[in-house]
Parts: C-alpha cells; structure tokens; sequence
C-alpha cells in the first residue's frame, strides 16, 4: 500500500470527523470575513462622518491655554492657508426659561459646545450673509429642535470662567459667582440640517453633535478675554504650519511677561486684584 493511497483510507475512514473539521473551517472563515467586510465599511463610514463634520478645516491648533487672536492673522499673512480662524471653544450648559419669568427653568442642557467665531469661519463655508455682533446665539439644527426654541426666545449660556490662578489652588476661587458665567442670549438663528456649517464639530462623535455659536468678540468682552483665542481653525493648507507658527508665537501666546525685579512684586498683586 502506497503512501497516497494510506491518506485517502484515512481520510473515508473518518469522513464525519473530517467532515466536522471542514464545516468548522468554512463557517470560521464566513465568519471573519464578514467581520472584515463590516469593519472595513464601519471605518469607511465613520471617516464620511468625520470629514463631513470638520467641513472646510483640514488642520487645528487647539491650547489649553489662551493666545493672541493676532496669531490667526500673522499664519493668514504669510500665505501658508487660505482661511485661518481664529475662535473659542468651549464646554457650557445652556438654560431656556419660561417666557414672563426669570427664574422658572423651561429646559437645561449641558455639555454643549460653545463656539466664539467671526464672519471669516461662515465665509469659509460659504457664507456671505450677515450676522449680528452682539448678544446673539446661533444653534445648530439639533440643539435648536432638542430645546424647542425659534429665533427670537432668549436663552441663558453657562460657561466657566478662565483664571490665570488654579482653581484647586490656595489662592484659586472656587465659589459660583467666579466660576459660571451667566450670558443672557438672543436666538439669532436656528442652522437648517442642510447648512453646511450645521454638523460641525471638532471631535469624531457618533452622536449628533450640539453646538452654539456666538460672536468672537462678544464672548471675548463676557470672558475679560480681548483679543485672545484658545483655537485656530485652518483651511486650504499649501505648506506646513509648524515654520510660520514657531517664527510669530510670542511670549504672550505662552502666558509669559518679562519683568524686571522692581515692578515684579507690583505685578503679582495686579494679577491677584485681577483674578478676584
């Protein structure tokens, strides 16, 4: 007897056993390979999702700090992307009260996203129509419709104070007058789900997500914050940020100030004034 012919007895012999094998290896293998096939479009999708959310911005520049505004214009001005936007970006919680009344609650929502932007950041999507600079709020479809309101009804905004002084710390000031902020706010404009600026949302969420715009300037003036920024949102990129960006950082974007020993005490007491 061949050994050709030993290996196909064998297999005859035990044809249920081997039978057995073979199914196990076919349904393994649909298996994995349906799980593939789903993966593969799950992250297809989500990159669809993504890019349609950041809309015109391909690069950001978000700190955990604040800096010039100025920067957005000095990166504009050296030709390396076509829209550099300077704004604010922020967690907050957002109040709709009863009509006639002050203090009755209609609705509350919190961990929304608090955009300041300028007329730059709606002219990149194409934009053109103007929007009032002052008390005004503009919400995305979803936050419009979850709230219930129309142009016209007033909300409150509730965001936290920046302190150039830790909160945990010993001089830190952790009471509420300090730390919320309480903007009354006019709905300007409730975005259509068609609008291009409607999705926009810096972080990948599978979550719609919910977003208030307000004006750059007036979030600025509310937050004792003139002329800073904690994001830049860059669009039509033609070379590397990083160059422009280390060359026009200055001192002031890191928090800094030089000061001589004579005026330094003084300063320190000005800043604790400041902060309290």
């Amino acid at each position: 007897m061949t050994l050709k012919r030993l290996r196909l007895r064998n297999l005859l012999f035990h044809w249920r056993g081997n039978m057995a094998v073979f199914l196990g290896v076919v349904v393994g293998t649909a298996v994995l390979t349906g799980a593939l096939l789903v993966g593969d479009s799950l992250r297809g999708s989500l990159r669809e999702r993504t890019l349609h959310q950041l809309g015109w911005v391909e690069e950001a520049l978000v700190a955990p700090r604040f800096f010039r505004q100025g920067l957005a214009s000095d990166l504009a001005w050296t030709g390396a992307a076509e829209h550099v936007c300077p704004v604010i970006l922020l967690q907050g919680t957002i109040v709709v009260r009863a009509k006639g009344s002050a203090k009755t609650l209609r609705r509350q929502m919190g961990g929304i996203t608090v955009l300041g932007v300028e007329d730059r950041f709606w002219s990149a999507f194409g934009e053109n129509k103007e929007r009032s600079e002052g008390d005004c709020v503009v919400l995305n479809s979803v936050l419009g419709k979850q709230l219930g309101v129309t142009v016209g009804d007033m909300v409150s905004l509730r965001l936290q104070k920046p302190s150039a002084i830790p909160r945990e710390t010993l001089l830190g000031r952790r009471d509420d007058e300090s730390v919320l902020e309480d903007w009354p706010l006019t709905v300007g404009e409730v975005l259509r789900a068609e609008d291009a600026a409607d999705p926009f949302h810096l972080h990948p969420e599978l979550e719609a997500p919910r977003t208030a715009f307000v004006p750059l300037a007036a979030l600025q003036q509310r937050l004792g914050l003139i002329g800073r920024c904690n994001a830049l949102l860059v669009g039509g990129v033609h070379s590397s940020l990083e160059g422009p960006l280390r060359s026009h950082l200055q001192l002031a974007d890191w928090g800094l100030v030089l000061q001589g020993p004579d005026d330094r005490v003084e300063a320190l007491f000005q800043q604790l004034d400041k902060n309290h």
